[in-house]
């Protein structure tokens, strides 16, 4: 038994020593590879202790999850509250309207429709709102099930009272979904003709400069036309 004590007493004296060679030659390394290295790890922590990162101010300003909690009811109570005084309706119905999945929707364009809406009501909208306001303007997010897509709409504040079909031919829209886009050749008017293809693409709509599905659906200058027109009257085709 003493023995075997003796032989253990041994062993970690030799691992201790092992240590102490390897954390000599370790620093002697360091020393030779890098002169500034010690000093410039100094200084770093000097800089950081100035920073404040290690200072209980700082560790409070990362989100816990009772605070990013608090924020998350907060911000779509006051969207919610918003919404239902602008459009006169029930705040328990707007609700279920942003929750419920619609028949033929399948579950993972709702989850991303779920998604995108927080991403709205958490992060954008408390700047948008503020921004839209300056200009007279109040944004809203919309989910688009049949087209599989979503979009931000814009409208002035002063016509919130008006019917749906006045209000839209003052929007401004922000649309990302499918719709039809003609890829043929120009025409005399400008516009493309067919065929066409189905597409999901981030667009522009603005009713009172005629733009629809922008820049996707255009007019092209007439020069471009003309050129598109002599091209098919050369194959014999017209348009």
């Amino acid at each position: 038994r003493l023995g075997r004590e003796a032989a253990n007493s041994q062993c970690r004296c030799g691992n201790h020593t092992k240590l102490e060679s390897l954390a000599r030659n370790g620093a002697l390394w360091l020393q030779i590879a890098s002169p500034h290295a010690l000093d410039f790890a100094s200084s770093s922590g000097e800089i950081i202790n100035q920073m404040g990162i290690n200072s209980p101010v700082f560790n409070q300003l990362i989100p816990t999850p009772g605070l990013f909690t608090v924020y998350f009811l907060l911000a779509n109570t006051i969207y919610l509250f918003r919404r239902s005084h602008l459009r006169k309706i029930p705040k328990r119905r707007l609700l279920k309207i942003r929750t419920t999945r619609e028949e033929g929707v399948k579950i993972p364009l709702y989850i991303a429709n779920i998604i995108a809406w927080q991403i709205f009501t958490l992060v954008v909208f408390p700047f948008l709102e503020v921004i839209s306001r300056i200009f007279g303007y109040v944004s809203f997010y919309y989910f688009y099930p049949n087209a599989s897509g979503c979009g931000i709409i814009f409208e002035p504040l002063a016509i919130q009272h008006l019917p749906m079909s006045k209000r839209t031919k003052q929007q401004i829209r922000l649309d990302w979904h499918r719709f039809s886009v003609n890829v043929g050749n120009v025409g005399r008017d400008g516009y493309r003709h067919p065929p066409s293809l189905e597409r999901n693409l981030p667009h522009l709509d603005v009713p009172q400069l005629g733009w629809k599905h922008w820049p996707w659906r255009r007019r092209y200058p007439v020069a471009e036309a003309r050129k598109s027109i002599g091209r098919n009257d050369k194959r014999g085709t017209g348009v």
